[in-house]
């Protein structure tokens, strides 16, 4: 009997918090530290999806425009096109799909354009190392593929794979409200401040 092909809706990460085309950038920011995640799709008023955009496009976009996260808007750093794939497109389609536009994520969207969950590199590492190990006669090959499934599992599944993450140490982010600069850190900053007069 002939296999059935996997679909994204088998492997794609759902819910996924979204932010709007008019959002600040401190509130994707905040979304993206809150929720840890890499990236966020970008809807319209309609919850349609738009656009993605990443940790990374906050970043340069702090850098370059030398200007609060809340004075930047989402929609000036967000990406200039958008690749999506459907829920019951087959797997190896969406692969494809990535591969040709060099992308790591794409969001899924119903027949609306409404994002309906994410389709990643990660879940696909994760799917594609499953159940490999116990076939692979190659200890380094099975550590690394083990090592892959930590790193790339979503961190609330990891519950259901001790073995794959055991020994692995959690870092998580301070508090958001701990984001705060030492004494030290500020006092050296003032130190700089004072020995260049007149700089902003």
């Amino acid at each position: 009997m002939k296999r059935q092909a996997m679909s994204v809706r088998d492997v794609m990460t759902s819910p996924v918090h979204t932010c709007r085309v008019d959002d600040s950038l401190d509130r994707a920011a905040q979304l993206l530290w809150e929720h840890d995640c890499g990236c966020l799709p970008v809807v319209d008023t309609e919850g349609v999806a738009r656009s993605m955009i990443t940790d990374r496009d906050i970043c340069m976009a702090a850098y370059t425009g030398g200007r609060p996260l809340r004075e930047l808007r989402v929609a000036d750093s967000m990406s200039r096109g958008l690749v999506v794939c459907s829920p019951d497109d087959e797997l190896r389609t969406a692969a494809e799909r990535m591969a040709e536009h060099q992308v790591r994520r794409l969001p899924v969207v119903d027949d609306a354009g409404r994002v309906q969950g994410l389709l990643s590199v990660n879940d696909l590492a994760c799917r594609a190392a499953d159940g490999c190990t116990s076939s692979i006669d190659d200890p380094p090959a099975v550590e690394m593929l083990r090592v892959l499934m930590a790193v790339c599992r979503h961190r609330s599944a990891e519950a259901e794979v001790p073995e794959v993450a055991a020994g692995i140490t959690e870092i998580r982010p301070p508090a958001r409200e701990s984001r705060q600069p030492s004494k030290k850190t500020r006092k050296t900053r003032e130190a700089k401040g004072a020995s260049h007069p007149g700089t902003d």
